[in-house]
């Protein structure tokens, strides 16, 4: 039967050491931690400590269980040692006829040989005793033939009933890790024991060694650590431009502010055409149902845009008129570079209504003021002549001309307040009425019905008559050589639901090979950056429930607007 046992304080005390130094190690780990992450302290300090911190943390839980199950492994393994080592010399012929004699080593014989095998084993002692316990070797000889001592007492009587056992005690030679093993005569009775002893200091003098070594490799590891940390956050802060988090933190919440304040719509995307930007202006404009576009890809939002090929090219795109939508925008379009490489590309853009509302106030205003000049222009003519004529005492001709001016101004105010309700048009109608007057043309406006206010699609008739009015204007100034008056015929009438709007030139007309194709985007013979105002009105129409159409003429070109009536939006 075999009784292995190791006393319990070694084990005890390697325990407890590693755990009260991983306890304080960890304490003081995190402590340091907790005061190095406080406000204050830079992004890349923070970085290193962080890290050192971990490496040290890991390398504990590493080195400390290795320790331990080290110093374990090798207190068990030279307990196993010195059973092996103490049942191989009990097995010596020499050691069983030694303790049959009864005399402790009267030759020197066995003392000689048991010395051999411990020199050569590296045991501190091989002790062999009878059954009274009395030594017959020692690794002092002074020492053979006296009883066996030390604090072992109890456990020498259970290996003399025929036990094994493995302690570590103290002997006379020290505090030592032993195994003792009964000896048998050839009859199989006990006749003796034999102790076998390795001093714990000599252990520990070779775990040191090793622990030494270990230590130096755990030492390379936490310097490749830092030096890996050191250049791992210089890495890091040259991505981010040297910022710390707080100025990251207020660049953002500046950026997000500046791209919801301001009027235009921001949108940016990648190198892949995905959106990584887009501010609340581009969402309204645009019209998206999602509050936040980001990750989709920009031709799903944008349709036919040329940012994917800005992005490849790396070509700056500047008031490119598009429409989206029902909303036709001017788009400004750059590329992102870093280091030399197209990263991405941004486009600015803003209502081109809206732009287009201040053009024309703008020219309104001058209009106003050259139809006011015109005017004046006209009625001095007239009040010379009536001068000219009261001199002359042709007081008939005079009521005449009187009666003829106030009917011509009394008929265009009848017909408009008679036929045309909506003020908004009127005014366009009289403005463009003496705008074709000082430009030598004549406009003529006519209403079969009466035509009620139009507050839902105001917008889209005042655009379709700005822009065919102003077409038809630049079409006959640009015949030099005609030989009859221009002229322009705007027909308007309501009934059966709808509203249908003709405006008619005998000016150039449309070309033949753009007639298929007058209302798309862009198509026009006016030059690049026009061609985009009937494609609006077209699209917008449609959308309402309505037609844009260019109508068969003998000359000129004859557009007719047709929209629905209470209930058509645009």
């Amino acid at each position: 039967m075999r009784l292995f046992r190791i006393e319990k304080f070694t084990t005890e005390r390697i325990v407890n050491t590693v755990t009260r130094i991983s306890t304080i190690n960890a304490t003081e780990e995190f402590g340091l931690l907790a005061s190095v992450l406080k406000k204050g302290v830079k992004l890349r300090t923070k970085m290193n400590v962080l890290v050192v911190m971990t490496i040290l943390f890991a390398l504990l839980l590493v080195i400390a269980p290795v320790t331990w199950m080290f110093i374990h492994v090798k207190f068990a393994e030279i307990g196993n040692q010195a059973l092996m080592l103490a049942r191989s010399v009990s097995e010596l012929p020499e050691v069983k006829a030694e303790l049959v004699s009864a005399r402790p080593d009267a030759d020197g014989h066995l003392q000689a040989v048991i010395e051999k095998i411990r020199k050569k084993s590296g045991a501190e002692f091989i002790v062999v005793t009878d059954m009274r316990l009395i030594r017959y070797t020692h690794t002092n000889p002074a020492k053979i033939g006296n009883p066996l001592s030390g604090d072992d007492e109890d456990l020498n009587r259970e290996v003399l009933q025929g036990h094994e056992i493995t302690t570590t005690s103290t002997g006379s030679l020290g505090y030592s890790v032993r195994s003792k093993t009964p000896v048998y005569d050839e009859a199989g009775r006990q006749i003796g024991l034999v102790s076998v002893g390795f001093l714990v200091e000599t252990i520990w003098n070779h775990i040191y060694d090793f622990l030494i070594w270990f230590a130096v490799i755990g030492l390379f590891a936490f310097l490749f650590g830092i030096g890996g940390s050191y250049l791992l956050s210089g890495h890091i802060k040259k991505q981010i431009l040297n910022m710390e988090p707080e100025e990251i933190a207020f660049l953002a919440n500046e950026q997000a502010a500046i791209l919801n304040s301001t009027r235009e719509g921001i949108l940016a995307v990648n190198r892949d055409g995905i959106i990584i930007t887009c501010n609340k202006e581009a969402l309204k404009m645009l019209e998206l149902a999602c509050e936040n576009p980001r990750g989709m890809n920009v031709r799903e939002v944008l349709g036919a845009t040329r940012l994917p090929e800005i992005i490849a090219d790396g070509i700056v795109h500047r008031d490119e008129p598009m429409i989206v939508g029902q909303t036709m925008i001017v788009m400004n379009c750059l590329p992102l570079s870093m280091n030399g490489k197209t990263i991405g590309a941004v486009a600015t853009f803003r209502d081109k209504l809206e732009l287009s509302r201040i053009d024309e106030r703008l020219l309104d205003i001058g209009q106003y003021i050259d139809s006011i000049r015109s005017q004046r222009h006209e009625f001095l003519n007239k009040l010379h002549l009536l001068s000219g004529l009261i001199q002359l005492k042709q007081y008939e001709m005079v009521h005449e001309l009187i009666e003829e001016i106030n009917e011509d101004q009394q008929e265009l105010l009848d017909f408009f307040l008679a036929k045309v309700h909506d003020p908004a048009i009127v005014g366009v109608l009289i403005g463009k009425i003496h705008r074709a007057r000082e430009l030598g043309i004549a406009l003529r406006v006519e209403a079969k019905t009466a035509i009620p206010e139009v507050e839902d699609a105001r917008e889209l008739i005042l655009t379709f008559l700005g822009n065919t009015i102003e077409n038809a204007f630049e079409s006959i100034g640009q015949e030099t050589d005609r030989t009859e008056m221009g002229q322009i015929e705007v027909y308007m009438q309501a009934g059966d639901g709808q509203l249908m709007i003709t405006v008619h030139d005998n000016g150039s007309g449309v070309p033949h090979e753009l007639q298929n194709n007058i209302f798309r985007d862009g198509v026009t013979t006016k030059g690049t950056g026009r061609g985009f105002g009937l494609a609006l009105v077209e699209r917008l129409a449609r959308l309402g429930g309505g037609q844009l159409e260019l109508l068969d003429s003998a000359y000129g070109a004859s557009f007719r607007l047709t929209l629905p009536l209470g209930g058509g939006e645009t």
